[in-house]
């Protein structure tokens, strides 16, 4: 497996990452104040999806481009992990005026804020445990389960 310089490595798996997410949200939100109709509503449906798919499930997607690249694993778990962190502390930003710091901590625990990094957690374990495989059955020396 050929390693890529830094920039390939692991920057252009992140920027793909966060530009999915970016964009995604950009579409989303500024969706709104255009008329009802089949188009908006079709721009919201897309972009509200992938902004979905881009939170909780893109660690199936980066770490792996991010493997095949060379990345190390703290690259590969920053890439998986980045979408969840900037949406967490977007969210985090949003309701702080609302709660204590004691009541943000009871914040963090909530399903969808606590479960998105567990997700994200198991999907990203689901992707690593594949491209080793992959590496593997192509050959290539690596363990593919540590104890």
């Amino acid at each position: 497996m050929k390693s890529h310089g830094i920039f390939g490595r692991f920057l252009v798996p992140l920027f793909i990452a966060l530009g999915t997410l970016a964009v995604s949200s950009l579409a989303y939100h500024c969706s709104t104040p255009m008329a009802p109709g089949t188009l908006r509503a079709f721009v919201k449906d897309v972009s509200g999806a992938l902004m979905f798919v881009s939170i909780w499930f893109f660690a199936l997607i980066g770490p792996p481009i991010a493997y095949f690249r060379g990345a190390s694993f703290a690259e590969r778990l920053t890439v998986a992990f980045a979408n969840p962190l900037v949406w967490l502390v977007r969210m985090a930003l949003s309701v702080s005026c609302q709660f204590s710091a004691v009541e943000m901590v009871y914040f963090f625990f909530l399903p969808w804020t606590f479960g998105v990094v567990a997700v994200t957690l198991f999907i990203f374990s689901v992707a690593e445990l594949a491209c080793r495989a992959v590496d593997r059955r192509r050959g290539i020396d690596v363990r593919v389960l540590h104890p």
